[in-house]
C-alpha cells in the first residue's frame, strides 16, 4: 500500500483538462488499496470541481499552506497579515499588480496592467476586486504576482516570502521554506505512512520541495530540467500516458 501525490497543472491535467486514462488508472490504484492526493499550487477556490471528478479525498493545496484529508483540515500555513500590509503598501508605490488568494476567493488588490485578467482567463477564474472594509483581516494563503521585474525589484525587501514562476504568466507568492514538502510531510505523517512508501510525480520549480519529502519522487517526461535533475525517476510526458508507464515500473499497477 503506497500513498501517491499528484500535481495537476502538467502532470494530471494539460490546459486545464484531465489527460484521457486518468480516471481509470485512478480507480485502479484505489482497488489496490493505496491512497491518492492532490498536491498542487492551486488553492481551493481554483480546483473548480476537479478533486470531485477524480475522487481525491486527501488534498495538499496551496504549495502547501493547505492540506485536507477526508474534509478535515490537517494543516495550514499563512502569509502574516503584516507581510500582507507591507506588500500591498509596496504594489501601491509601485503600481503593479497584485493578486490575494483568500480560501474561498482570489481578489485583485491592484490591477494596473492585463496581466491579472490573462490570469484569470487562462484558470477560467472569477477575481473579485479588493474592498477595504471586507478584506484587511482575512488569512491570507498565498499571493500572485506578474511581472519578472517587479519579482527582481521587491523580492529582496521581502525575505519571508518566496516567489516561484507559476504557468509562465505568473509568480505564486508563499511563506519562505519548503512549503509544500511541509504540506506532503503533514499528510504523511497524519495517515502514519512510512517515507518509503510515499511517491510524487511533478512537473515545476513549486514541486521540488515535494520531492525532497517523499520516498520515489518522478518527473514528468515535459517537466523542467531542475526537477527532472532531482527524480529518482523521469518518465513519459503527461500526455503519452507518463503516469501509467511509471506506476507499472514501480509495481503500484
Amino acid at each position: 500500500m503506497a500513498l501517491i501525490f499528484f500535481d495537476l497543472d502538467g502532470t494530471i491535467l494539460v490546459n486545464g483538462q484531465v489527460v484521457p486514462g486518468i480516471f481509470e488508472t485512478l480507480k485502479a490504484l484505489r482497488e489496490k488499496g493505496h491512497y491518492l492526493s492532490i498536491a498542487t499550487g492551486r488553492n481551493p477556490n481554483l480546483l473548480k470541481g476537479i478533486e470531485k471528478k477524480l475522487e481525491f479525498n486527501h488534498m495538499v493545496l496551496a504549495n502547501g499552506g493547505y492540506v485536507i484529508s477526508h474534509g478535515k483540515v490537517v494543516y495550514e500555513n499563512y502569509i502574516s497579515l503584516d507581510t500582507v500590509k507591507r506588500i500591498t503598501k509596496k504594489a501601491d508605490e509601485m503600481a503593479f499588480d497584485l493578486t490575494i488568494e483568500y480560501i474561498d476567493e482570489y481578489v485583485n488588490y491592484r490591477q494596473d496592467t492585463n496581466k491579472a485578467l490573462e490570469f484569470s482567463k487562462h484558470f477560467d477564474l472569477p477575481i473579485a476586486t479588493y474592498n477595504p472594509n471586507i478584506y484587511p483581516d482575512r488569512d491570507v494563503f498565498a499571493m500572485v504576482v506578474y511581472e519578472d521585474e517587479v519579482v527582481d525589484k521587491i523580492k529582496g525587501d521581502f525575505p519571508e516570502l518566496q516567489f516561484n514562476k507559476s504557468g509562465g504568466i505568473a509568480y505564486d507568492v508563499n511563506p519562505k521554506g519548503d512549503l509544500k514538502a511541509e504540506g506532503v510531510k503533514a499528510l504523511i505523517k497524519h495517515l502514519g505512512f512510512d517515507i518509503k512508501d510515499t511517491y510524487a510525480f511533478g512537473d515545476n520549480y513549486n514541486d521540488m520541495s515535494m520531492f525532497k519529502a517523499v520516498g520515489h519522487p518522478i518527473a514528468m517526461g515535459n517537466a523542467v530540467k531542475a526537477l527532472k535533475d532531482i527524480a529518482e525517476f523521469v518518465t513519459d510526458d503527461v500526455d503519452k500516458a507518463g503516469i501509467e508507464k511509471a506506476l507499472k515500473k514501480y509495481k503500484l499497477l
